[in-house]
């Protein structure tokens, strides 16, 4: 699997997701419906090549999010939660 981790700018308020798509079953639509369906909504998406797509959500969590596209069928997935800075 390819990274792109080092492509990734972590966001203070916003959890991302990188997903590998392209298949014929896993579309960046297929993607988007099933985060939807979560209650999470999308706030930007990102191609980073033709088969990877980074998509900044509305939460700082992106567990539930990875957990459900895995259960259908999203393998190649890079998960970032929201960075905040520790309080001092």
């Amino acid at each position: 699997m390819q990274r792109h981790s080092g492509r990734v700018k972590l966001d203070q308020s916003h959890a991302q997701v990188l997903i590998e798509v392209g298949s014929e079953t896993n579309t960046i639509e297929k993607a988007k419906k099933i985060i939807e369906e979560v209650g999470v909504h999308i706030i930007e998406t990102q191609n980073l090549s033709s088969q990877w797509v980074l998509l900044k959500l509305d939460v700082k969590d992106m567990r539930e999010v990875v957990l459900k596209l895995t259960l259908n069928g999203f393998l190649k997935i890079e998960g970032y939660n929201a960075f905040s800075h520790p309080v001092s």
